[in-house]
């Protein structure tokens, strides 16, 4: 995919159902991720990208636990190296191999993330009390995201309530529908839907890394400013659902992933 080539295709799909006037606005909010799929002959491994498995980290690093001392699981690694160039700025080479923690039987909502040097990293299996999740190769295809127009009853992306909706035509402040549904939501939801899908082999609601995140039934940390480091869905494992992994931005830039939030959503 040329990026260039799609942003210039979202800015037009934008325009023509939310008009000159926001459809710019959120064309111009486009961000690049990644869709996540299990490896195959036709999509190679991206790297050393993983769902489950055994961590990767660097000789002498522990194995994360919560603050009750249980091991947490591994969910996945981002090979930080191989997505770079695609996502430009926002992220730094040196992030390595991105292991992220959490617990997934429930005990607690406990998310950590390590990094490690690729070059020194090795593997580590999951502790005896660890759950350990069977390990899923993955193949990272670059996409273009927009903020969530897909979510019911009002749960898209919070940043869609930051625009000026007052100058629309049919502009009504006792309308049934909030401004965002109406404006945003209800003529772009669908379309939008069809894009990823025919024109990026996304689903929404799939496994993605960085970009904007698909928002099904509820948004918790993104109106706290908060950023996409992934989406894994449960159908990874035969599961339904999915969780999202929300970190504050400046950990994209610095490395320091500290209170790093992990939301579940709904199904698809």
């Amino acid at each position: 995919m040329d990026q260039q080539s799609a942003i210039t295709r979202i800015r037009e799909l934008c325009i023509e159902l939310l008009g000159e006037r926001l459809g710019p606005q959120m064309a111009a909010l486009a961000q690049p991720g990644f869709a996540l799929k299990p490896a195959s002959p036709d999509r190679p491994p991206t790297g050393r990208c993983q769902a489950g498995g055994p961590a990767l980290l660097e000789p002498g690093t522990p194995w994360p636990q919560t603050t009750a001392g249980t091991p947490l699981s591994l969910l996945a690694v981002l090979d930080t190296q191989e997505l770079t160039p695609w996502l430009g700025d926002q992220m730094p080479t040196r992030l390595g191999l991105v292991n992220v923690f959490s617990s997934v039987a429930g005990i607690s909502e406990e998310c950590t993330i390590v990094c490690a040097d690729a070059a020194r990293a090795v593997e580590v299996p999951a502790p005896p009390l660890a759950e350990a999740l069977s390990m899923v190769r993955l193949h990272a295809a670059p996409i273009m995201t927009l903020p969530a127009v897909s979510g019911e009853y009002d749960t898209g992306d919070p940043v869609l309530a930051t625009f000026d909706y007052r100058a629309e035509p049919d502009f009504d402040e006792d309308h049934w529908e909030s401004p965002v549904e109406q404006f945003v939501q209800g003529p772009l939801r669908e379309e939008w839907h069809f894009y990823c899908r025919d024109e990026q082999g996304f689903t929404l609601g799939d496994s993605q890394a960085f970009g904007w995140p698909h928002i099904d039934s509820s948004i918790g940390s993104r109106a706290d400013g908060y950023a996409h480091l992934l989406t894994l869905s449960g159908d990874l494992w035969d599961d339904n659902g999915f969780e999202r992994v929300m970190v504050p931005p400046s950990a994209l830039r610095t490395g320091r992933f500290t209170n790093v939030v992990r939301e579940q959503d709904g199904l698809h």
